[in-house]
């Protein structure tokens, strides 16, 4: 009996541990899935080009995860989505340009992740895409966290805590859901991502470096040659990350929607083991997280392609307007 106790008390505290990494990280925009589709429509149709644009729009997202050094990476992702230009200007040719045309696609300002997180094109409008299906999906995450805690001797978080982190989750859940619900309008798009990590120029980490090194130097404080490592490194994790993400993305819904919550749950254990702290092996909180990506996906069925279909259109109308071609 107390085992048992014990077991279900370690599950909940997981489970809230899992909220605070969400609550405590900046909310990603689209997931990589949508990405990948934008860039598939806009700029080449075919060969490298094509595979490189692909990449370069997801790559924005590589500091992610970089959750020993929060400042940094706040810092780094704030330049990746909101000074994407650095990257445009120091492409010179070739494939160098394919990447930084899919790298400034994604943007936050007027690229894909403005329609997510700011002002949805279909629904969602004033305040993204992303934000308002996560807030219909709130309730559901609340609920299943009360729950959690109404079985347990435990005093939950403040209510206003609980229902934010329930949103910031919803978040996460909402853009996880999306990725998996693309295969339905592209089968394809996990092997797109795949050749698009394997395939993407080798210039582009020198490129990153070239954009970004020397900002980064004077902002960390750090030599050049440590910051122009710090990106380099980032962009070969990520890169491996993409590769197992479109591999995850290639299986029926039931496995995709497996692995990804594994890679979600496993995340969040990066993350809090940063800060010293450490999910019992015996907590598993990826059947809930499975069962909320459902009920994600759920909420998104309906609309979800004519919302990216309308970003590729709008995306592609703001490059003409700021002249970005080649």
């Amino acid at each position: 009996m107390e085992k048992r106790k014990a077991k279900r008390i370690g599950m909940v505290l997981g489970m809230v541990m899992l909220m605070l990494f969400f609550f405590s990280s900046e909310g990603f925009p689209w997931g990589w899935g949508v990405h990948a589709y934008v860039d598939n429509h806009l700029g080449k149709k075919k060969g490298l080009s094509n595979t490189n644009e692909i990449y370069g729009g997801m790559v924005p997202d590589l500091f992610n995860y970089m959750f020993d050094n929060p400042d940094t990476l706040g810092y780094l992702s704030d330049q990746t989505h909101k000074e994407f230009m650095k990257v445009w200007t120091e492409a010179r040719c070739g494939l160098e340009k394919s990447l930084a045309y899919g790298f400034v696609t994604h943007n936050d300002i007027w690229g894909a992740d403005s329609t997510a997180h700011h002002s949805g094109l279909t629904f969602g409008q004033g305040e993204g895409y992303v934000i308002a299906k996560a807030e219909l999906l709130q309730p559901v995450v609340l609920g299943a966290l009360q729950q959690l805690f109404e079985q347990l001797p435990l005093t939950p978080p403040d209510p206003d805590l609980l229902a934010a982190i329930a949103l910031e989750v919803s978040h996460e859940l909402v853009e996880n859901g999306i990725d998996i619900l693309m295969k339905r309008i592209d089968p394809t798009i996990g092997h797109k991502i795949i050749s698009s990590a394997l395939r993407r120029s080798p210039e582009l980490p020198n490129l990153l470096v070239k954009a970004y090194a020397a900002d980064l130097s004077d902002h960390a404080g750090i030599s050049f040659h440590k910051a122009a490592k710090m990106i380099t490194s980032a962009e070969m994790q990520f890169r491996r990350s993409m590769i197992f993400y479109g591999q995850a993305l290639l299986q029926d819904d039931e496995t995709s929607i497996e692995l990804i919550s594994e890679q979600t749950v496993n995340v969040a254990k990066s993350f809090l083991a940063a800060y010293g702290i450490e999910i019992p092996p015996q907590v598993d909180v990826t059947p809930l997280v499975k069962f909320l990506t459902q009920e994600a996906m759920a909420a998104c069925a309906d609309d979800f392609a004519s919302e990216i279909k309308a970003t590729v259109g709008f995306v592609s109308d703001n490059l003409a307007i700021e002249g970005i071609s080649y």
